[in-house]
């Protein structure tokens, strides 16, 4: 219930937003994930040092680095009011994760995707 207000309160917000700032925000998430996704690369091939493992470290630590700065760049030429609106969600969402983790303590709860078989009566 809480995420389809959530997400109505989002919808309603974006109806004042115009195409170049509603496009710009998307961007900023995709820009964002993209330079985490990278840096987690790089986290990985540090961990994987350490336990004495031998990667290529042009693969896991040059390229990404690249493409994080690549994706860093373009996030920085995005709108102004898309960044203020990209990362005052971010923020949201890491209070949300704090909240749900109780200081991220604990692991967030695992999404999962089941179907319950429904039976009909015969008629």
């Amino acid at each position: 219930m809480a995420n389809l207000v959530v997400t109505g309160i989002v919808g309603l917000i974006a109806i004042f937003l115009d195409v170049a700032t509603s496009t710009s925000f998307i961007n900023f998430g995709v820009f964002t994930a993209f330079t985490l996704v990278n840096a987690s690369v790089v986290f990985h091939y540090v961990r994987q040092r350490r336990a004495g493992q031998q990667l290529n470290p042009v693969s896991y630590v040059v390229v990404p680095v690249i493409g994080a700065i690549i994706c860093a760049y373009l996030l920085s030429q995005l709108d102004s009011n898309a960044i203020t609106l990209g990362v005052s969600w971010l923020v949201l969402g890491v209070l949300v994760l704090a909240l749900i983790t109780r200081g991220f303590k604990a692991s967030p709860p695992e999404m999962t995707a089941t179907e319950k078989a429904t039976v009909e009566a015969a008629a």
